[in-house]
Order: structure tokens, then sequence, then C-alpha cells
């Protein structure tokens, strides 16, 4: 009888699924097939808040889109490059939430923001309260309003990493590493308490560089000499609304409410506010060129296994060989963002990007990171473009296995083994590497440097000499990256863009961004067949990879090129 119970109730459960489904996509079908009009003295309306994505999560679909949505950096991108010529629009009304992290891709937003100014047209900022990255974004503007109970963060940026080591020695783990590359500090966590000279070392210059292009840009833009910011970031941290007011921060305190009369002023009447979403719509026209530009965006970890929220090499190389297959490709944009991974999986995918570069213009994009592994895929680019604050390098590789017995001694666990030979149970977790264990995994991750090495000699003008003395694991910002050779300019996906249709030798094209992202049913079945994931709040967000992911710890033991996860900048 429970049998018959549950058969029912799983049948009726699917039908109202599927009801629930068709109802949401006949609404979407009806919603896309409305005209939205833009009407005159528009004003771009863009709210952002948390981390500014090249592109929005799909599989985190909204019922119900506002503009409290957040927009994605080329939606963004995409309505004010289309701004820019579009005689409606007067103005843009920037409306700043937390912003957080991110910092190339607020730095490619700012430029763009710069570009529409450059058309004589106004934008405004409002906030309840800026973080300094939020700042940063918000100094572009003409004018910079908040809330007379913001603050806005002013301290400088710092680094923070956690250390493991006297954990996991009472609990009797012991991390066995094996690296090549003094600078590769994945491992450094797992190993030690305390950060080496070598890790201080590199932070500390990273950190220096891209506080001096924030320093500049914001002195530049708010007219604030470059001495006083650096006083109120030691002796101040933060500023009260008043005091912004007083350092010229800001130029005024208004509520949200009121900043429509500022809006009426630049339009010179009523204004009509319209997000970027339905802007995007009203200007969204069925492309007929042959041509195509296709821009590969690599957003997460480099992983060997299938995965659509990672760099997986199943995923990304077949995306790579239907590009090969596709005779109207033309040129293609690889877009990082990626702190590295699996070093097998990196060299698959560089292998597929070699065929594609042989076959047509290869440019890389990097957004936010684009680090070990991540470089290891852009060494396969014809141009290699930056921002200034990117994180890149990191051209090392690790091995990280743990020893446990210990932890089970203490808790009454034995293991009885049978071998046929001295290394038939390695690698194992309930012992000590061998030396030769050790020696090696050395020469296998050693093998895996030296290849490393190779690609980066193959695809840039660098001697492997130049390669060997600025790799070693060492972390470079963009900035430092086009100086010492391993990025060829200073740029955002728009550019990389402009640069492969010009390599190419087209002038009409359709610009194609893959994967392709959920349409709104698929995006809904994701999210309620979705497990739910455990999530740290701040400030230990930066581990919730790790907690989601199991397997973090077990693909250490196989060779990685990757950032450490637990790096925080701020």
């Amino acid at each position: 009888m429970n049998f018959l119970k549950n058969i029912i109730s799983t049948l009726v459960a699917l039908v109202i699924f599927s009801l629930i489904v068709v109802s949401i996509g006949m609404g979407i079908l009806f919603l896309g097939t409305s005209d939205i009009e833009v009407k005159n003295r528009s004003v771009l309306h863009i709210k952002l808040n948390g981390v500014l994505l090249d592109r929005s999560n799909s599989s985190d679909y909204s019922f119900v889109k506002t503009a409290e949505s957040n927009n994605s950096l080329i939606s963004i991108q995409k309505a004010l490059k289309c701004a820019e010529k579009d005689t409606l629009i007067k103005g843009v009304f920037l409306e700043v939430g937390e912003i957080k992290g991110s910092l190339a891709n607020v730095s490619s937003l700012k430029r763009t923001l710069e570009n529409f100014k450059e058309t004589g047209r106004k934008i405004i900022v409002h906030s309840d309260g800026l973080s300094q990255i939020g700042y940063y974004l918000a100094s572009t503007a003409d004018s910079i309003f908040v809330n007379s109970m913001a603050n806005i963060e002013w301290k400088g940026l710092g680094a923070q990493l956690m250390y493991f080591k006297s954990m996991l020695d009472k609990i009797g783990v012991e991390a066995e590493p094996i690296r090549v590359g003094k600078y590769k500090s994945a491992i450094e966590p797992f190993i030690m308490d305390s950060m080496s000279i070598e890790n201080e070392h590199q932070i500390n210059e990273m950190l220096h560089d891209i506080w001096d292009n924030v320093l500049e840009d914001v002195s530049k833009q708010r007219k604030i000499n470059i001495a006083t910011l650096k006083n109120i970031a030691d002796s101040l941290g933060y500023l009260m609304s008043d005091e912004a007011l007083k350092f010229a921060f800001i130029d005024g305190l208004k509520y949200i409410d009121e900043i429509s009369s500022c809006l009426d002023v630049i339009v010179g009447g009523e204004a009509n506010l319209i997000t970027v979403e339905s802007y995007n719509e009203a200007n969204k026209k069925n492309s007929f060129e042959e041509s195509k530009i296709v821009v590969v965006n690599a957003e997460g970890a480099i992983v060997d296994d299938n995965s659509e929220s990672d760099i997986s090499s199943v995923r990304y190389s077949k995306i790579f060989d239907d590009i090969l297959k596709d005779g109207d490709v033309k040129a293609v944009v690889l877009r990082i963002n990626s702190p590295g991974g699996s070093a097998l999986a990196s060299e698959k995918m560089w292998r597929k990007l070699k065929l594609i570069s042989s076959k047509m213009p290869l440019i890389v994009s990097m957004g936010n990171y684009a680090a070990s592994g991540g470089y290891y895929m852009a060494s396969a680019g014809d141009s290699i473009l930056a921002e200034k604050n990117t994180i890149t390098g990191s051209i090392g590789v690790f091995g990280l296995l743990f020893n446990v017995s210990k932890l089970t001694n203490e808790v009454g666990v034995k293991f009885e083994k049978v071998k046929t030979n001295q290394m038939s149970d390695f690698p194992s977790f309930d012992r000590k590497l061998s030396k030769n264990e050790k020696n090696r995994i050395q020469e296998g991750i050693t093998s895996i440097y030296k290849t490393f090495i190779e690609r980066v000699h193959e695809g840039r003008p660098l001697s492997k000499m130049d390669v060997e003395r600025i790799a070693g694991g060492r972390v470079w910002t963009g900035n430092q990256a086009l100086n010492i050779g391993l990025v060829d300019k200073l740029g955002g996906l728009d550019e990389s863009i402009k640069i492969a249709a010009n390599s190419a030798k087209i002038k009409d094209y359709e610009v194609l961004h893959l994967p392709k992202e959920k349409n709104p049913i698929e995006a809904v079945v994701n999210h309620f067949s979705g497990e739910s994931k455990l999530r740290l709040p701040e400030p230990f967000s930066q581990y919730n990879y790790m907690i989601q992911n199991p397997e973090f710890f077990q693909t250490f033991s196989q060779p990685q090129a990757r950032l450490p996860f637990v790096i925080s900048i701020d």
C-alpha cells in the first residue's frame, strides 16, 4: 500500500512540477514578445551589489527580474557601449551597493564608464555605503551622493591567509608537500604556521602595485592629492558622510528618493529610468552575419572531471572541438577568470587551444585571475591582454598528500595490507611517504614544471632563461606582467574582440559567447534539482569552495598548477 502511495505521490509531484515549468515558460514567452521602448530623456540605471562577474550565474534564476538583479560585467558594458551612440540616453545612474572582490573587472567597467563620459553626458552615483572597491568605481562619476548615515571605506589593501599546520598537528594529520617554485604558496597553509619570506615579498609587491594604481586613478578623478589619500588610509580607515564631504570624496548627502531631481536636471525634464536588462532587450538584434568571433568564457577552477561550475577539460575540450569544426568561426577570444587547477587538464586544453591558434587568431583576455593553470592555457594565445589589476603568472607546480596515521591510531582504526610490490599501496594516507616515493613524485612534478616553462617559452617572446627567472610560482599583477613580457597589452574584453577581428581581417561579424548560458526553464530546473550547499559567512567565504567540493583535497595528490583558494585581498 505504501509503495502505491509513493508512486502516486511521485507522479503528482512530477505533474505539478511540469505545470510550473510550462507556466514559467509561457510567462517568459509572453514577456519576451513585449516591445520595450526607449523613451526620450532616458537614463541608464545600473545597480551593482556583491562580486562583479563576467557573466551572471544562470543557475541562480530569479523569478522576478527587477532593477535589484545583479548585472554582469558583459551585460553592463554592452549596454554602455550601445548608449554611447544612443541620443535617447542622456546619462547614467549608478546605484552602488556592497561591491567586493573583482578589482580587475571593476577596473574594466570603470574604463567603459570613462568612455561614456567622453560623449559629454553625466554619470551620477548614489550609495548607502561604499566599500573601497565600490568607491574606486564610483570615483569615475561626475557626482557622488550618499546617505547621511553612510560610511566610505578607505584603508589601503591587505591580504589575509589562514594557516592550518598547528590544527593538523593537534588532530594527527601531517601534510607532505612536493613543489617546484619557491613562490608556489598554495600548500603553505598546510605545512607552515606563518607566511614564508618569499610569499610575503610577492604579495607585498603585488598589493603595493595595485594600491598605487588605485591611488593614482582616484587622485586624478576626484582632484585629491595622493598624500591626503594615503593619510586617510593610515589614520582613519573609513570616512563618515560628513568627513567624506569635507575631504571631497563625495559631492553631497541625499536620500535615494532625492536623486530623481538631479536626474531631471541632467536630462532637461522628467527622467525615465531604464535598466540594463531592459535596455539590452530593446536593442537586441538578430544577427545574420556568417562570420563569427567566439568568446569562450573560462571561469572557475581547472578540473579533470565533467563539471558545469568549473573549467572542465571534458566540457571545454568539446567546446574547442566544435569551434574547430565550424567554418564560420573566424577568430576566438579566450576570456579567463581562473586561479588554475589540474596540470593535466591545463595541458589538454592548451593542446586544443594550440590547434585553434594554428587555424585562426586566438586572443586571450584576462579577468580578475588568470594564474598558474590559467596562465598555462593563456600561453597558447597569439596575444594576451590583462587588466592592470589582474592577478596572473604563478608559473609553478605542486602536489600535496596527507598522512593521517596518527589520527587513525588515536581513534582506534587499524589498516592491514597485502601487496605484491613495495609501492603497491602508493599513495596511501595511512603512512608517510618513503624516500623513494617522494623522489618519484618530485621527478614527476619537476617534469611537469619543465613542460610548463616550455609552453610559456613557445608562446611568448621570451627565452627559457627569462621564463625561468619570472616563474618559480611568482604571482604578478597585470601591470607587472606587462613589464616582464607575460602579457602584451593592458585592456579588456571589448578590446580583445577588436584585436581578434582585425587579426582575422573581418569587419562584419557576430560575437558568440560559449558555454551558452542556461535558458530560464533550464535554470529553474537546475535550481529545484540542485542540492543546497553549506556556505560560510564573511570573512570566511573564501573557504566555501573547499567545503562545497570535498574532492578539493583529494585532487591535491595530483600535480596542480593553481593559486591558493584562501587568499583574500581587500
